[in-house]
């Protein structure tokens, strides 16, 4: 079987290459070299962590929630749909690791234990975005700023306008009550008696305003009076 891999494709050659030469999914950083692809079981840019430089690698996948068991042999390389056979993992743990005991049963224990402990940490943090999505989060709005600038600037705009409304209005009526235009003018009378209307309000309030402040001087007088008359 060793003779047979080694012939179908040499794995010290591909780890070569992309180990000392260009890889797209090799990611340097000061520190460490990690890898980009999505079937590398540690993340790390090693030997023995490569997907690509290994004809016989498992690792563990995440689809919807759901964990997937994906193993890669020699056999299917001529076919690449079909490169990864998938198998589903229960949701509990324990019964987990056992099917990954009985599909790798003759596999290395390296790979075995790296599955293991991917396994490990993607139920954990599974188990976190569960928790975290029955927690109420508060919810971000987005802040159109040109929207209200526009907006204000059009509430600015139609102030003025109502305002030189307002004026024309009251220019109008000064003039239809002087009778600048006479009886040629085409006016709506509603507007025009709603407009006296509220002027006789206005002036009604300012006289109401007037009597009250006299009725008050004349208490202040009579009480003087009636002091004056008490002291002779």
């Amino acid at each position: 079987l060793g003779s047979r891999v080694d012939a179908m494709q040499h794995d010290d050659v591909i780890w070569g290459v992309i180990n000392q030469r260009f890889c797209s999914y090799k990611a340097k950083t000061r520190t460490q070299t990690f890898c980009r692809n999505q079937y590398n079981v540690t993340g790390l840019c090693n030997r023995t962590s490569c997907p690509l430089a290994n004809s016989q690698y498992a690792t563990i996948e995440e689809k919807d929630g759901r964990l997937y068991l994906c193993m890669k042999t020699i056999e299917r390389a001529h076919m690449p749909r079909k490169l990864w056979e998938r198998v589903l993992l229960s949701k509990n743990y324990a019964e987990a690791l056992a099917q990954i005991d009985k599909e790798l049963e003759f596999w290395p224990q390296i790979v075995k234990h790296k599955c293991k402990q991917r396994l490990t940490k993607m139920t954990q943090y599974i188990i976190r975005m569960r928790r975290l999505r029955l927690k109420p989060r508060p919810t971000l709005e987005r802040v159109h700023k040109k929207v209200e600038v526009r907006e204000s600037r059009r509430e600015v705009k139609a102030e003025k306008a109502a305002m030189l409304d307002r004026s024309i209005q009251r220019e109008l009526l000064a003039r239809l009550k002087q009778g600048t235009y006479g009886d040629i003018y085409n006016f709506p009378m509603k507007e025009y008696e709603s407009a006296l209307d509220e002027e006789e309000a206005a002036v009604e309030a300012e006289e109401g305003d007037e009597f009250v402040e006299d009725e008050d001087e004349d208490e202040d007088g009579e009480s003087d009076e009636e002091e004056q008359y008490e002291e002779e």
